[in-house]
């Protein structure tokens, strides 16, 4: 059941004011949390009230660097959604997950455990979404955004595009170093692997900055493929700036038989990303990623649903498996396997795009399913232009605790019509947030510089 935290007249609406007014804004912190999810929990109790999460609390037994300990680890499943029983829970199921119980009764399943709101940030985050809520705007119809710094911008959305933008702009740290592997596994069982090192900055983050001065890249990455063999020491640079109409993606590649960095405007919309042999379009990256601008974006409201949340062991036993060289301990034959899999009911913003009449893309409608405390897009469908559901899937996401971040990891998406799936950033150890290697890293010139490495 979908219900909107906002008036009707804009739960249809792609584009109204962006800012609130500081009456509005006094709510978080009070009856939201400071990133503008209801403090509350709900009438059951079943989701708890917001009590300002993990924070940087480690587990006993946990060593900074190390796999991160799962602080759960003594729950039980409160019950186990199947094929047999999914239509008793349907109310708290989206389509995506309802099609692959169906599709495959004999092994689908989703282990439901207590739910925990884990999610914190650091206080000058939870200071920068009161600043944004007051002065934050979209500009270029929505392509970009303006007068924010340093948090969600939208802490009390409005409409369907700033809900995607605070997923864009989901806090992240400054900087992340990720060794991870990436594996497309097809129904005859055969699986390609992927992988390599990954470079991130968020300067949208960076203390040097404000809202007075943020017009640089809102998101960096260099990535440095080392799997399959044929990728080895391929490289590919994205920049994404804060304006993307005014300045599109750029985007680099250095690719060893060439032996010279070129643009790659291609690395961005649907063009079909190479290490997922064609299961996925560069912007089904993190669940979504870039310019929103091939859309009409529509606030559907929010429900209360069930979603990966605190998924240590998921990690931990993915990343095993990933450094064992053995992928198929976890990635079975049509989707991942369920054991180590936890979900847990919390409440979620529902978006929809659709395509608009004048571009083209594969995905001729899309649903995101986004975490109200994260702000991390949690699941989604994708339709192809009959209207058929082509691709539906869920992002693993848990608190590192040494770093008081809340990651999307591990996330993963399954191709209803031909029976294949692919899961992208399967850590092969954990995720060192730091402060990042600064704009000039992230140039022609350290892709040459890298590529002789």
């Amino acid at each position: 059941l979908i219900t909107s935290a906002v008036s009707l007249a804009l739960t249809g609406s792609t584009l109204a004011l962006a800012k609130v007014s500081a009456e509005e804004a006094s709510k978080l912190g009070n009856s939201l949390t400071p990133m503008g999810a209801e403090k509350a929990g709900n009438a059951d109790g079943s989701i708890p009230a917001w009590t300002g999460g993990m924070q940087t609390n480690a587990p006993a037994g946990y060593t900074p660097g190390e796999v991160h300990v799962n602080p759960f680890t003594d729950e039980q499943p409160l019950f186990v959604i199947d094929a047999s029983n999914y239509k008793e829970h349907s109310d708290k199921l989206n389509p995506g997950a309802i099609a692959l119980l169906e599709k495959y009764p004999e092994t689908f399943k989703m282990p439901i455990y207590k739910t925990h709101r884990s999610y914190s940030a650091p206080q000058k985050v939870y200071d920068n979404a009161a600043k944004n809520a007051v002065n934050a705007e979209m500009t270029a119809g929505g392509s970009g955004i303006a007068s924010a710094h340093g948090a969600a911008p939208f802490p009390i959305p409005q409409n369907g595009l700033e809900v995607l933008w605070n997923h864009n702009l989901r806090y992240n740290g400054v900087g992340a170093l990720k060794n991870f592997r990436a594996y497309t596994v097809f129904e005859n069982g055969q699986i390609n692997v992927g992988g390599g090192k990954a470079w991130e900055d968020y300067p949208f983050y960076a203390d040097k900055y404000s809202a007075e001065n943020m017009t640089v890249n809102f998101f960096n990455i260099m990535l440095q493929y080392d799997q399959p063999t044929r990728r080895k020491g391929e490289m590919i640079l994205v920049r994404d700036p804060i304006n993307q109409s005014e300045s599109p993606r750029q985007a680099w590649q250095y690719i060893p038989g060439q032996r010279r960095v070129r643009r790659a405007p291609t690395i961005a919309f649907d063009t079909p990303n190479a290490q997922f042999s064609g299961q996925s379009t560069y912007d089904d990256a993190y669940m979504f990623n870039g310019s929103p601008e091939r859309y009409n974006w529509k606030l559907i409201g929010k429900q209360e649903m069930y979603i990966p949340y605190n998924n240590y062991a998921f990690a931990k036993s993915a990343m095993e498996a990933a450094a064992a060289k053995e992928p198929e301990r976890f990635a079975t034959i049509n989707h991942p396997k369920t054991d180590d899999e936890r979900y847990e009911l919390h409440r979620v913003w529902v978006i929809e795009a659709e395509l608009k009449d004048n571009k083209r893309h594969v995905y001729a409608k899309r649903r995101f399913y986004v975490d109200e405390d994260s702000w991390i897009i949690v699941a989604n469908e994708n339709y192809d232009a009959r209207g058929e559901l082509w691709r539906t899937g869920f992002a693993h996401i848990y608190h590192l605790y040494d770093s008081n971040v809340t990651a999307l990891r591990a996330y993963w998406q399954a191709d209803m019509l031909n029976g294949a799936w692919y899961v992208n950033d399967v850590d092969m150890k954990p995720t060192k947030i730091y402060e990042g290697e600064g704009d000039k890293f992230y140039t022609p010139q350290s892709v040459r510089k890298l590529s002789r490495r």
